[in-house]
């Protein structure tokens, strides 16, 4: 199954074939993947944290800032021969604890810096749109953008725009070119049905309403589209 990523990251979280039986050493802990099982030991080489993962990669990095990284852990769980992700981040001061966790979907979460949002973001699909990839043998989702601050993630969609113009403006390519061989009726729509999905949710989720409606109403090629507009919002 190969997913489509819409974007070429520079921070990815790539770590998966790098990193693995690393151990990451923090003031009071340490902590490592071995297998799919999580260990977590303080400084007498105690156990104080085990957790079983299913297929996980683990990296360490500076979420909020503050000179003290988070510890993270990418779970990869298949469902219907996709990969579905979900991201756990660990705080690693004082105690070593689950802080927070991202369900992601199809996407594989990343990190990134972002001028716009004046720090780190971490960049995750939007599993509730993950459904309507029942055409295509790629998958397609939104992307939401969050912020790890005060020890709890938190949408950063209201901050975020150029983001998500560059992931549609890939995936309106992708469309475009299905239309341009296969033509554009309800037909080739059903097949792109998740494509056009993601490109609305991301302008709705840039707070751009007028490009959605308009999107919608050029490569939505069924009837019903109001029905179809009403069911995606739901999704948001």
């Amino acid at each position: 199954m190969k997913i489509k990523y819409c974007l070429l990251f520079i921070c990815v979280f790539t770590a998966r074939y790098y990193c693995q039986g690393r151990t990451y050493i923090y003031d009071l802990f340490s902590a490592k993947i071995e297998n799919t099982n999580l260990q977590v030991f303080d400084k007498d080489k105690h156990l104080v944290l085990g957790k079983k993962f299913n297929d996980p990669y683990d990296l360490s990095v500076d979420l909020d800032g503050d000179g003290v990284d988070e510890y993270l852990v990418v779970d990869d769980l298949k469902k219907d021969d996709k990969d579905f992700y979900t991201l756990y981040i660990f705080n690693t001061i004082d105690s070593f604890y689950l802080a927070d966790s991202i369900c992601s979907g199809y996407l594989e979460p990343y990190q990134t810096n972002s001028e716009e949002a004046g720090g780190i973001i971490i960049v995750a699909g939007n599993p509730k749109f993950d459904s309507l990839n029942t055409q295509n043998n790629d998958a397609y989702v939104p992307i939401n953008c969050w912020q790890y601050e005060k020890g709890k993630i938190s949408l950063a969609n209201d901050k975020i725009y150029k983001l998500f113009i560059a992931e549609n403006d890939t995936m309106m390519d992708v469309i475009d070119s299905y239309y341009d061989v296969n033509g554009s009726d309800c037909k080739s729509t059903n097949v792109m049905r998740g494509l056009i999905a993601s490109v609305y949710a991301n302008y709705m989720h840039a707070g751009d309403k007028l490009l959605a409606a308009q999107f919608l109403r050029r490569y939505y090629h069924c009837d019903a589209i109001e029905n179809f507009k009403k069911s995606l919002n739901s999704l948001l």
